[in-house]
């Protein structure tokens, strides 16, 4: 029953959470200049501020000197912060919504949507800043982007996966330079000379220092930039100048815009957002992959928290094995009989069929604060039908039959049995609701509980008694 609730809606690791403000992270490509990523910045500002349901917007481009960002001035993001819930028009996924429909009509540019603890939490979990990822292993950073062309079509085909980031894509600029070294000595150079005037003109040589106003100053010589592409290019020699194709070769080339590796191997990870059930999604992708031609030494995986949320979702079902063994246990002691903690215990999968129920009423997925609740249930829910049959075994070492103890207790017991359940569910009831701001997270986990409790109630007061009769012949009371 408890994995019946994969299929009821979206699968996370956490419920999603309105946190009062959207963090945007926007990525142009390398080389760009402050310049550039100010005046885009500015334009994201604008329009965030074009939003009624937003209060104010802070942005930030490139990494200061000295905090734990390291980014180019290329990368920058966006925190909005939102009006509180009560004077917005929109919900925040209607909000996200609207900025992702907005920022894509700026070219060039990629981003990235999130809510600022949330963000933080998927990169603590799974080191990606977003739930869901593909990841390509390998050794040619050609072959790799090729696959990773491959893997973003099936993603984009997938109705249920958008927004896919493939960083491949950006494509930075890169200098080849090859030496024609019998030239080099036929002309009196050195490699040192080529390599030290190319770094010249690309990003100067420090000349020296000089103090101003008790102040470090290097002075810097920067050769006027030209194309390195470019066969006129004169470079000076001990004989006079001479053009550059004479002594080298140089061709300029773009490839990724850095390379990065898991374990020594070298990867590229493409992310996405997902809508829906995450291990469906994941089982559809993986049956794509094995179509797809793989060259030998490389392989796809799917990252992402896709791995944590399996294995969470494991240690979870462990638990309530082990809290319904522990459950049995001790009743088993208590009653000095195998059957009746067995009946009892069929309460919790009626509850968790009341929680599956709630669960899809309230549209409501599965994540680690339902596997709480269902947890939680697995005590709670017994509670009742101990009572019940308690007070059903006194009645019966009082002489009574079966059927006269159960109905006796039935309606001894019905008042206390409504009263706790009752007193539960209201307690739980103003969370299950959630109307503050980042309440959401514990909103699973009430409703899980009060659908749980309403058909554990049933099933205490109707099936615990029904059972308990059909299976009267097996139950021996407990003499003490």
């Amino acid at each position: 029953m408890f994995w019946a609730c994969l299929f009821l809606g979206k699968a996370s690791l956490l419920p999603p959470i309105d946190e009062g403000a959207i963090l945007i992270e926007y990525v142009m490509p390398p080389g760009t200049s402050i310049k550039e990523s100010n005046k885009i910045g500015n334009i994201l500002e604008r329009i965030a501020l074009l939003n009624p349901d937003v209060s104010c917007v802070y942005r930030r481009t490139g990494s200061p000197e000295v905090g734990y960002q390291v980014e180019g001035v290329n990368r920058g993001e966006l925190l909005i912060k939102l009006k509180p819930k009560d004077k917005r028009s929109y919900n925040i996924l209607q909000i996200m919504d609207f900025f992702k429909k907005m920022y894509s009509k700026i070219q060039g540019c990629v981003f990235l949507y999130h809510q600022p603890t949330q963000e933080r939490i998927d990169e603590a979990f799974s080191g990606l800043p977003s739930l869901f990822g593909v990841t390509i292993y390998g050794n040619d950073t050609k072959k790799l982007c090729a696959i990773a062309k491959k893997v973003e079509d099936i993603l984009n085909a997938d109705p249920a996966i958008f927004n896919v980031i493939n960083n491949t894509k950006i494509k930075a600029p890169e200098v080849y330079i090859r030496l024609k070294y019998p030239k080099l000595g036929l002309y009196g150079l050195k490699p040192d000379d080529i390599f030290d005037f190319i770094k010249a003109m690309n990003k100067g040589i420090n000349a020296g220092i000089i103090f101003k106003q008790q102040q470090e100053i290097p002075i810097i010589i920067r050769v006027n930039p030209i194309k390195f592409n470019s066969l006129h290019y004169i470079i000076p020699t001990p004989s006079g100048l001479i053009p550059i194709k004479k002594v080298a070769y140089i061709k300029t080339c773009y490839s990724p815009s850095f390379i990065t590796k898991i374990n020594g191997q070298r990867e590229v990870t493409l992310i996405a957002d997902v809508e829906g059930n995450i291990l469906s999604i994941a089982r559809r992708l993986k049956k794509e992959f094995s179509n797809m031609h793989i060259p030998e030494g490389y392989s796809i995986e799917i990252s992402g928290q896709y791995h944590i949320l399996i294995k969470t979702a494991l240690e979870m079902f462990i638990s309530l094995v082990f809290a319904i063994l522990l459950i049995y246990l001790i009743m088993l002691m208590q009653f000095n009989s195998w059957i009746q903690p067995i009946i009892i215990l069929v309460t919790i999968p009626i509850a968790i069929i009341g929680s599956i129920i709630a669960l899809f009423i309230t549209k409501q997925g599965l994540n680690i604060s339902v596997g709480m609740g269902v947890i939680t249930l697995a005590g709670i829910a017994v509670n009742n039908a101990i009572v019940l049959i308690d007070y059903s075994n006194r009645e019966q070492k009082f002489g009574k039959s079966v059927e006269d103890a159960l109905i006796s207790a039935a309606l001894i017991r019905l008042r206390p049995i409504l009263l706790t359940s009752l007193t539960t569910m209201s307690a739980l009831f103003p969370t299950a609701i959630g109307t503050t701001v980042g309440s959401q997270i514990f909103k699973p986990f009430a409703i899980t509980v009060i659908g749980g409790l309403i058909t554990s109630t049933f099933a205490t007061l109707i099936f615990i008694p029904m059972l308990c009769k059909l299976c009267s012949k097996y139950i021996i009371p407990n003499s003490n």
